[in-house]
């Protein structure tokens, strides 16, 4: 008996060494991306963002969030607190400004700065873009709790993405990103992402529930969940920083 469960665990083995060297990992890559982005039309939601620190009270952000992938853009208006009620962040290609009301100044930010001193980056809310960003280091196959993931390690192809090294778990049956862990330069992790419920709007996909657990800062988590995506055609107006001032006004 013994001897023919051993035969089966190798012969299992040696199936799953087979369906990874038949797999197009590039392709599973392309395909996050082809998936999760919304290349001909815009969409909006409202966001929720709550940033949990030990020892104090919840940090609650709420906003109102579009995108238009087809131009590379996004905008934020920060609706609570009230004491950042106003503010915004706008995406234009590579460039983050964020406005401050109160100043009614723009500053220059980056994907990697973190939203509204969360753990949270401005870059994860963002269009996919993992096929262009990174190459594959190595590939695997495991569970994660019961669903069937391809497990990649990935390495920048550019200084100025948010992680140069991450390690990403594919669903296998859906081809939808679950989880990554971020690393520096140094391999030192980062960060743990979980992605999750993802709602199926006509034939592209979004998470309704992202976590983000800092691995420096032991039990800081930030939680966003997304309500209301709306496919509908947004006015080019709201991708422009004098939208941001004429809101305030």
């Amino acid at each position: 008996m013994k001897k023919i469960l051993l035969t089966l665990t190798a012969a299992l083995a040696l199936t799953g060494m087979a369906a990874a060297e038949d797999t197009d990992f590039k392709a599973i890559l392309a395909k996050i991306d082809d998936q999760t982005n919304f290349k001909k039309i815009d969409i909006s939601a409202k966001v929720t963002v709550v940033s949990r620190k030990p020892g104090e009270d919840d940090n609650v952000t709420q906003a109102q969030y579009f995108r238009r992938d087809a131009e590379n853009r996004f905008m934020i208006l920060i609706l609570k607190p009230e004491v950042n009620k106003g503010q915004g962040y706008l995406k234009i290609d590579d460039n983050i400004f964020f406005y401050d009301p109160e100043s009614r100044k723009f500053s220059k930010y980056t994907g990697a700065n973190n939203f509204q001193d969360s753990n949270a980056k401005n870059s994860d809310f963002q269009n996919s873009t993992l096929a262009g960003d990174y190459e594959l280091v190595e590939t695997g196959r495991e569970k994660l709790g019961a669903k069937d993931t391809w497990v990649l390690t990935l390495k920048a192809k550019r200084n100025d993405v948010t992680y140069p090294k991450r390690k990403i778990w594919v669903e296998v049956s859906t081809v939808l990103l679950l989880k990554s862990e971020d690393y520096s330069l140094s391999d030192r992790l980062m960060r743990t992402s979980l992605y999750g419920k993802y709602l199926q709007i006509q034939d592209r996909f979004v998470p309704q529930l992202m976590r983000f657990d800092d691995n420096l800062k032991k039990g800081e988590v930030t939680v966003i969940t997304l309500e209301n995506p709306s496919l509908s055609k947004l006015p080019d107006a709201v991708f422009t920083q004098a939208y941001l001032e004429k809101v305030n006004n």
